[in-house]
């Protein structure tokens, strides 16, 4: 058999299929068609990956993409094919006021796969002038279920900001609307948790089974990490229960102080996300997805744990098990190639602390269905 693209001799790391070996990979349409020690078999192109490694398509599952309808909005292929990450979340950035034009304008014409989050906001985040509006008596119930309903495909759950700013004297009754809206609607909620108006021990007891803690390691008032130095219990609990803890990056949500304790306490994040937007996208601390994964590797995490929060995990939250984020013959040919490449590189936190890192994984090429849609220019095929 002829395949239309073999990868041939590159470690591939796959924690879906507990593999983490050197293996050949062959791609046949827009599937994978074989992996193997080796693969004996012509083929259209062919990719010598020695020395590098392999893995499913990168999946972030917390970014912000609605270019041209909001300020913070970062164009999908621009930003993620260049980085391997084949398929990404917008987590909130339109609500049922404008998201018909989100799915219109960027889902609908991106190469990137991209599901989302609905803001409870009508207008999501179009400004970055002022806050959202996240009062409940704002929330458009009807429009909502009309959105969910035809865009059942693509919408995941709901979004909500907690934060002091926007809740103001209202608290955690934002959380709790949003939280019965989405039982209403068969939904998950993500919850972003930076700044808390009451102790984020409370937003932990509220979650249910598959709603996301958002921002995980956010060092802004109250958080995971108790005055005694460990995870609060609140925090162990609803990890026990099935609430999914997202690192969710950002320039303003994660500090070293609190994913170190938490790291301490072997409490890892189940996903590792950038929540990228136009103020971060290349730049520090954010960049994109495979430097966010270098500080974890650097700090201690795995390579296939760090790989399988990008993954495997967050394709489960997608309903995709099986056809992204792994690379099992019959699923979506989605491939991601980096060197890890022993690199002095800096890394830093929302409050400015500096961490140096000897490691960096470094986008080669990313195949995305089937197709070459990225190379670095001096890796030869």
């Amino acid at each position: 058999m002829k395949y239309d693209l073999l990868i041939k001799g590159g470690t591939v790391i796959d924690p879906s299929m507990n593999l983490s070996s050197v293996c050949d990979i062959a791609i046949q349409y827009n599937k994978i068609a074989a992996v193997s020690d080796t693969i004996q078999a012509d083929a259209v192109s062919t990719i010598n990956a020695e020395g590098l490694v392999v893995t499913p398509g990168l999946i972030d599952f917390h970014t912000h993409l609605f270019y041209g309808g909001t300020d913070i909005g970062v164009m999908p292929d621009m930003a993620f094919l260049p980085l391997g990450v084949t398929t990404a979340v917008d987590t909130g950035s339109a609500g049922s006021a404008n998201y018909s034009v989100f799915s219109s304008t960027i889902i609908a014409t991106s190469i990137v796969r991209v599901k989302s989050y609905l803001n409870v906001c009508p207008a999501g985040l179009s400004t970055t002038k002022y806050h959202e509006n996240v009062s409940p008596k704002y929330y458009d119930k009807k429009k909502m279920a009309a959105m969910i309903d035809k865009y059942s495909h693509e919408i995941l759950g709901l979004k909500i900001r907690a934060s002091k700013e926007l809740v103001e004297d209202e608290g955690l009754e934002p959380l709790r609307k949003t939280i019965e809206l989405a039982a209403e609607f068969g939904l998950p909620v993500a919850v972003h948790t930076t700044n808390p108006p009451e102790d984020a021990a409370e937003i932990a007891k509220l979650l249910r089974a598959g709603d996301i803690y958002v921002h995980m390691y956010q060092g802004t008032g109250s958080n995971i990490i108790g005055s005694d130095g460990k995870v609060k219990q609140s925090m162990k609990d609803a990890k026990e229960r099935g609430v999914i803890f997202d690192a969710s990056n950002g320039g303003n949500h994660w500090v070293f102080a609190v994913a170190r304790a938490a790291l301490a306490d072997n409490f890892y994040p189940d996903i590792i996300s950038t929540d990228v937007t136009t103020k971060t996208l290349y730049k520090p601390p954010v960049y994109g997805l495979p430097y966010i994964m270098s500080k974890y590797l650097n700090m201690g995490m795995s390579l296939d744990a760090v790989v399988a929060a990008c993954t495997c995990k967050p394709a489960q939250l997608m309903n995709m098990e099986n056809k992204i984020g792994i690379l099992k013959p019959g699923a979506y040919a989605d491939v991601a190639l980096f060197k890890l490449a022993p690199t002095p590189t800096k890394f830093t936190d929302t409050k400015g602390e500096v961490m140096m890192g000897e490691q960096l994984l470094i986008p080669r090429a990313t195949i995305k269905d089937g197709q070459i849609v990225y190379k670095a220019i001096d890796f030869s095929l």
